[in-house]
C-alpha cells in the first residue's frame, strides 16, 4: 500500500540525525484526537489535530493533504510538528474519503477543484479553529502541504486567509498569479526534475518572488522529482532531511 510504504519512510526519516544542520529541540510530549473544525448547513468536517500536552501561546499550523487524502502519513507529519511545539491541524478537503489509487485521487482532487468556494471555506474554517484554539496564539498561524495540498498552502498564502507563512512541498502555482492580496511568507521546496513543475517555472516564481516585500525562500533540489519527501518511490533522503531542516527554521523565524 501506498501509504504504508510513505509511513515507513516518514518514521525512518524524522529518527535520522543530520550532521548538516543544527540538532533539532528534544520532542515534546504530545497528545492527538480526531477534531471537528468545521460545521456547515448541518455537515460536520473531521481532521486531526496533534499538539503538545503542555503550553499555551503555542503556534499553529493548518496541514494540507496530497491528493489522496488525509493519511496516516499526515497524521505522522502532524505529531511530528507537535514534538517541536507546534499545534497541528490536518484538514480533510475530501470528507472522510482516501485512497491509493491514482485514478481515484484524480476523480476526488477534480471533485475538490469543482467547487473551490468549499475548500476555501474548509480552509478558513480551519485557520479559524486553530486561531481560537486554547494553546494557540492566535497572531501565530502558519500553513504547509504536500504536492496537491502544497498547492492549497499556496492559495491560503496567496488568498490571504489569516496566515503569516506558508510552505509548499512541491505544490502547483501559476507564475503569473495576482499576489497583490497575499501577506504571508512563502518557502518552496522543489525537485529539479518534476516533470509536473518545471524547473524553468519554479525559477520564474521565484524571481517574481523576489520582486515582492518578504524575505520569500525557494529552494531547488538536485537530482530530485515530484515527491521526493513522502513518496518512497522517489524518496531522497538528503533532500527530504534538509527540506524538513528549512522548514523548521523558517516556522521559527515566522511564527
Amino acid at each position: 500500500m501506498h501509504d504504508s510504504r510513505c509511513r515507513f519512510v516518514m518514521a525512518l526519516t524524522f529518527t535520522l540525525l543530520w550532521v548538516h544542520a543544527a540538532p533539532l529541540p528534544a520532542a515534546e510530549l504530545i497528545t492527538s484526537t480526531e477534531v471537528v473544525y468545521w460545521r456547515e448547513d448541518g455537515r460536520e468536517t473531521r481532521g486531526f489535530i496533534a499538539r503538545p500536552i503542555s503550553g499555551q501561546n503555542r503556534p499553529g499550523i493548518v496541514l494540507v493533504h496530497e491528493w489522496w487524502g488525509l493519511t496516516d502519513t499526515i497524521r505522522d507529519y502532524a505529531r511530528r510538528f507537535a514534538e517541536q511545539g507546534y499545534v497541528a491541524l490536518a484538514v480533510d478537503l475530501y470528507d472522510t474519503e482516501r485512497t491509493d489509487d491514482p485514478a481515484v485521487a484524480r476523480q476526488l482532487m477534480t471533485k475538490v477543484a469543482d467547487d473551490q468556494e468549499r475548500a476555501f471555506k474548509n480552509l478558513r474554517a480551519a485557520v479559524a479553529h486553530l486561531k481560537t484554539h486554547p494553546s494557540v496564539a492566535e497572531s501565530r498561524v502558519g500553513s504547509v502541504g504536500w504536492c496537491w495540498g502544497g498547492g492549497w498552502s499556496y492559495q491560503i498564502a496567496r488568498n490571504n486567509l489569516g496566515v503569516r507563512a506558508s510552505v509548499m512541498y512541491y505544490g502547483f502555482f501559476n507564475p503569473r498569479d495576482d499576489l497583490a492580496q497575499m501577506r504571508a511568507q512563502i518557502i518552496g521546496h522543489f525537485g529539479e526534475n518534476d516533470r509536473s513543475i518545471p524547473v524553468d517555472d519554479v525559477r520564474s516564481f521565484q524571481a517574481r518572488l523576489n520582486t515582492l516585500g518578504g524575505n520569500h525562500e525557494i529552494y531547488i533540489y538536485p537530482n530530485t522529482t515530484h515527491g521526493f519527501a513522502t513518496n518512497p518511490q522517489v524518496y531522497d533522503e538528503d533532500a527530504a532531511n534538509l527540506a524538513w531542516q528549512r522548514t523548521l527554521e523558517f516556522l521559527s523565524r515566522y511564527l
